[in-house]
């Protein structure tokens, strides 16, 4: 009986907050979605005469006709505020952007479930790269700096001494990102991702490392990190998390109990070369 009510209990809790959701998802519409009351069609022309910047976009030419996603204008041109004029959301822009399989799974994407919108990331009318923070001095392409408005902790990183080459020009967010889909959606692991790029480590291997083969970030932080190699700790903290030392094998003199040389202590893979598997040797080091 116990066990009956709590799910009763779960199932009702579940039920009011999807009724909450559906509030809150029709009070953006009215903001976002749905068309003013009254207006009627006064054609793009109107529009043009006070949006010149528009007009002499180049993304103009895709986007010619204002009132197809902002609805009629004819109450906003006589009053201009942005309460009297509909802001599209990502559903009406996926009216005419579902054709291809890079937006079929943005309702499992973490931007969609974030309320992020079409707008808040491309360039709709005018572009948005120039108000992006660094935009005129690194190599970033549109992509990157469109991200870093919002990831700015990602940016942070990204100036470490260790960091991809996405600054420079090298990288882009989305060459390990999807966008518009989530990590469930792609089946694709970490894992994946790196080995597009870092193919040398591709296994299998006779004797392999346990996080290289589960994931490569419990050692490496991939957007930046003060230490070599992205690594999230300097050696050998970052070993050491996982692994003792053997004194028989790491001492002075190669004896059991004695002190443990600080040679071995400055770098593993000074002796352990084959950090990411090897094909030789079990203790990894060739």
């Amino acid at each position: 009986m116990k066990k009956n009510a709590f799910l009763m209990f779960l199932l009702f809790a579940f039920a009011v907050f999807l009724l909450i959701a559906q509030q809150g998802e029709a009070g953006k519409d009215e903001q976002f979605g749905a068309q003013v009351k009254g207006a009627k069609k006064i054609g793009s022309n109107a529009c043009k005469e006070c949006h010149p910047d528009v007009k002499d976009s180049k993304i103009y030419s895709y986007h010619s006709d204002c009132e197809a996603c902002h609805g009629e204008g004819s109450v906003h041109a006589s009053d201009p505020s942005k309460a009297n004029i509909a802001l599209p959301k990502s559903e009406k822009c996926l009216n005419c952007h579902q054709k291809d399989s890079k937006r079929m799974n943005w309702k499992f994407s973490d931007h969609h479930k974030a309320g992020v919108n079409c707008r808040d990331c491309h360039e709709v009318h005018v572009s948005k790269t120039a108000k992006a923070p660094g935009a005129g001095i690194n190599k970033m392409d549109k992509k990157f700096a469109s991200c870093v408005k919002c990831h700015q902790d990602v940016m942070a990183r990204l100036n470490m001494t260790s960091h991809h080459p996405v600054k420079e020009g090298g990288l882009s967010c989305s060459s390990c990102h999807d966008p518009h889909g989530s990590k469930q959606a792609t089946l694709l692991s970490k894992n994946e991702r790196c080995l597009k790029c870092h193919q040398a480590i591709i296994g299998p291997k006779v004797f392999e490392h346990a996080p290289v083969v589960e994931d490569c970030t419990t050692c490496h932080d991939p957007h930046g990190s003060p230490n070599r190699r992205l690594l999230r700790i300097a050696q050998p903290g970052l070993c050491l998390q996982c692994h003792s030392l053997a004194d028989k094998r790491h001492a002075q003199g190669g004896t059991a109990n004695a002190r443990i040389s600080g040679a071995f202590l400055r770098g593993c893979v000074n002796c352990h070369g084959s950090i990411h598997g090897s094909h030789q040797d079990p203790h990894l080091r060739y």
